[in-house]
């Protein structure tokens, strides 16, 4: 049964309720008086990092899909399979989606998937994406996008489908002095294809419809400033080192993956750490309810026309022109690749 049900008005048990169909549980504030329970787990090799402090209601899943977290089959399927265990979990609320690379948030989908594609698996890759919107947008946990790097295509797609976003804004490389600005934004124009309905609607409720418009046509790439003053992102910081000494500084350092373990030090890692920590304290079933009230309407549309959504898709890029304009953008990437 996809169906959402109502957090308040369908519980039989009021200590339970579902969102898209899986088990959410409300309980009484933790207490935070003594150090927390950390565990770690992974999904598919090593795909997403799951990183979780129990007294604090928070987990950490850390995109790990070398070198830009691409989007292909086995990594949409890896991001889903992490947050339904964390939701397993009643103790956690909140979590924060970051990334294993500073420089990339995430690349957006595999192009892989997408050049001269196999038809037997295009639709899986399609589904898995669907299924990433619904488990992510839908989530009964309160999602905090830590964007370290670049989000451009269906990277801005996941940071979107969080209830908070927060960007660094960027940082200077100490012994070449280069700028690293990371940007963000739907520029599947710019690729010779277009971003699916569902996701450039999701961009519209985002930023604004004209805004969305200009962008979605355009292929807008946004640097953290702009992106802030569209609402793309709901903050930026700084990406300079801030010496934490508190609690919150401890746990924040357990919490992360060994492979992230100095972005403890980050402004952007505190201030996320900070925000789902809020987040958490808010009365799940109130919060989620709450969210449903926005979110609802858009992932029954999706489940309703999820077969048809597909067909598109699988239409679409498989259609001459586009391969003939993907084909041309990965000839493009590899003589830039030859040029460094």
């Amino acid at each position: 049964d996809h169906s959402i049900l109502h957090p308040v008005r369908t519980m039989m048990n009021p200590t339970r309720f579902l969102l898209i169909g899986r088990p959410c549980y409300s309980f009484g504030r933790l207490s935070h008086q003594h150090l927390s329970f950390f565990s770690s787990t992974s999904s598919t090799d090593d795909l997403v990092l799951t990183n979780v402090d129990d007294d604090a209601g928070i987990a950490i899943l850390t995109m790990n899909r070398p070198p830009a977290n691409s989007l292909s089959l086995e990594m949409n399927e890896a991001i889903c399979t992490a947050i339904k265990n964390v939701e397993a979990n009643p103790k956690i609320q909140s979590a924060i989606l970051a990334s294993s690379n500073p420089k990339i948030f995430s690349a957006g989908l595999d192009i892989s998937e997408l050049v001269s594609p196999d038809k037997d698996r295009l639709p899986k890759f399609w589904n898995s994406l669907q299924q990433v919107y619904i488990d992510l947008y839908g989530s009964r946990l309160a999602t905090v996008a830590a964007i370290q790097g670049h989000a451009p295509a269906a990277g801005c797609f996941l940071a979107m489908a969080c209830d908070y976003r927060i960007m660094s804004a960027g940082d200077i490389n100490s012994v070449t002095k280069k700028k690293h600005i990371p940007t963000i934004g739907l520029n599947e124009t710019k690729l010779g294809i277009a971003a699916p309905s569902w996701m450039g609607q999701l961009l519209v409720r985002t930023i604004g419809y004209r805004q969305a418009e200009l962008a979605l046509a355009l292929g807008t790439l946004f640097p953290p400033e702009e992106a802030l003053e569209v609402g793309l992102v709901d903050d930026v910081v700084s990406q300079e080192p801030s010496v934490s000494t508190n609690l919150d500084g401890y746990a924040l350092f357990e919490l992360l993956p060994s492979v992230t373990k100095d972005e403890a030090s980050s402004q952007l890692m505190q201030k996320a750490y900070a925000q789902a920590k809020l987040y958490a304290k808010i009365h799940p079933q109130a919060r989620v309810a709450s969210k449903l009230v926005t979110r609802e309407e858009h992932i029954q549309d999706m489940i309703a026309k999820r077969e048809d959504d597909s067909n598109h898709f699988c239409g679409f890029v498989t259609h001459e022109a586009v391969q003939s304009n993907l084909k041309a953008y990965v000839e493009a990437l590899k003589k830039k690749s030859k040029r460094k």
